[in-house]
């Protein structure tokens, strides 16, 4: 039987495969604390969220219906993954600000990194904003995929630039025709 997690040490973790690839999730106390970006094989998968402060040997409820909604939406389904309890890990006042803003900009739309830095009131910090966009330990929970430069064109993604705009597709967001033409 597995045990549960009453807080401290290693965190309830599942791996689910997807039609993006397999997704590792860690869960907090009060959500999802951890998500891999799609990997080829549930081995990585696994390896990435263990290094995240995962076990196996935890359970939690709560796996199963993210689970189920990462899948979906793989597959297409307009389900409210960006409204799935998070349970951030401990980071700065700026980086959780930008994070949350992050779950702000609706599925099939994008923001530029400008209008990110504008909303977390530090306006002219597009750069430094970015950075912080590309620490999110929680890729699609925390859609920082909806982040393009402020020309519209893709730039920058942990999971590389194909994986983003496949994202981007898969949610109806608009796309720079240079990025229409490579597809």
């Amino acid at each position: 039987m597995k045990a549960t997690h009453r807080g401290g040490g290693a965190l309830p973790t599942h791996v689910t495969e997807t039609a993006l690839g397999w997704v590792g999730l860690v869960m907090g106390p009060r959500g999802l604390r951890y998500a891999t970006l799609p990997r080829p094989s549930r081995a990585e998968a696994e390896a990435e969220a263990i290094a995240a402060g995962g076990s196996f040997d935890i359970a939690d409820e709560r796996l199963s219906d993210a689970a189920r909604l990462i899948r979906a939406y793989a597959e297409g389904a307009p389900v409210p993954i960006e409204s799935f309890p998070v349970d951030l890990p401990p980071c700065t006042p700026l980086q959780k600000a930008v994070w949350l803003a992050l779950r702000e900009i609706p599925r099939g739309e994008v923001r530029s990194y400008g209008w990110m830095a504008a909303r977390v009131g530090r306006p002219g910090a597009a750069r430094a904003i970015g950075r912080i966009v590309g620490s999110n330990p929680l890729p699609i929970w925390v859609p920082c995929h909806r982040v393009v430069a402020a020309d519209g064109s893709l730039h920058g993604y942990g999971g590389g630039l194909a994986l983003k705009e496949r994202l981007l597709r898969l949610e109806g967001a608009p796309l720079p025709a240079t990025t229409s033409q490579r597809a």
